[in-house]
């Protein structure tokens, strides 16, 4: 049997990038209502780095995605 390769290690973000993610985070958690430090909040935060890490950079569409994970 083989398998085929993923990367298992995801980039590196900087503190920039970190803050901008915890501000989009802040902001989802405040739109639902949804306190910060749930088990739910705790799925979107790491929804919205490893989305991030995959490429998806625009503000508007990783709101989307926080609130479509703390709305699941």
């Amino acid at each position: 049997m083989s398998y085929a390769s993923f990367p298992r290690v995801m980039p590196v973000l900087s503190s920039e990038q970190i803050a901008m993610i915890a501000q989009i985070f802040e902001r989802v958690c405040d739109d639902c209502d949804e306190p910060k430090t749930t088990l739910t909040a705790a799925r979107c935060a790491a929804t919205l780095i490893r989305s991030y890490q995959r490429g998806i950079l625009e503000e508007e569409l990783l709101i989307d995605i926080g609130h479509a994970v703390l709305r699941s």
